[in-house]
């Protein structure tokens, strides 16, 4: 308990936590609102409506590399020096304490997802009028394409964590992961597709962020939405449990 009171204290006192909120929160209501404008006030399905609230047609929602750059920067002033020491004092258990750290990320991540959507929905209400939030809410497919996005953003978020410790913070560092989805895997994808036999060629699918990105698509693909959604959950497990390690073994 005493580690959750720590985080909840310290998550409520830093200034740049409600910065941080609504910045991102101006983002997705801001994709929203130049998705909305590309589209102009004409009828649309619930999967079109359910992707303009997203801001992810047919790419990684804006919110996903965004939330990912700020969890990352988040470690850094607490990996400092200065700060550590201090907490493993008054926190001992290092590997409770890191478990507090991603509940409580991912808590959060689902607050932003959903204050996200909300926000979204709003202006795009705006241009659509109020039957818009039936159909980008009720139905289908939207239900299912507003879940996957909550839990992209949860994913994507947790992995900003681990990241964030593993590199203790570093601008550099933080940059380059937010910069995964739409850098880092067109660039692999790209390099396979020229280079790679063609039987290695439909492993590009698996990439973490692609795989992620057909969670929210309109029609069902070859493969469940959870499915896909499982190799970028999978990813995160993994560097979660290596800085868990390395927060756990880390010399203060």
């Amino acid at each position: 308990m005493s580690a959750i009171a720590y985080e909840f204290v310290r998550a409520r006192s830093l200034r740049t936590t409600w910065g941080g909120l609504l910045g991102l929160l101006a983002l997705a209501a801001g994709a929203t609102w130049v998705a909305v404008r590309q589209a102009g006030a004409v009828s649309i399905g619930s999967g079109e409506a359910a992707h303009l609230v997203t801001a992810g047609p047919g790419h990684t929602p804006v919110l996903i590399p965004a939330i990912m750059l700020a969890t990352a920067l988040a470690c850094a002033r607490e990996q400092r020096r200065e700060a550590l020491p201090s907490l493993l004092l008054a926190l001992p258990r290092r590997g409770r304490v890191y478990l507090v750290k991603v509940v409580g990320t991912a808590v959060a991540a689902v607050a932003v997802a959903v204050l996200a959507v909300a926000a979204s929905v709003g202006t795009a209400r705006a241009v659509f009028g109020p039957t818009f939030l039936e159909t980008a809410a009720i139905e289908a497919p939207a239900p299912r394409i507003l879940a996957g996005f909550v839990a992209y953003v949860l994913c994507a978020a947790v992995l900003g964590l681990a990241i964030g410790t593993l590199s203790r913070g570093a601008p550099l560092i933080a940059i380059a992961a937010a910069a995964l989805p739409a850098g880092a895997e067109r660039l692999i994808a790209a390099a396979v597709s020229a280079g790679a036999p063609p039987a290695y060629r439909d492993l590009v699918r698996y990439l973490p962020f692609r795989a992620a990105d057909r969670m929210l698509a309109v029609a069902d693909g070859d493969l469940p939405p959870v499915v896909d959604g499982s190799v970028l959950a999978g990813t995160t497990l993994v560097l979660t449990v290596l800085a868990m390690i390395t927060f756990v073994r880390r010399r203060a």
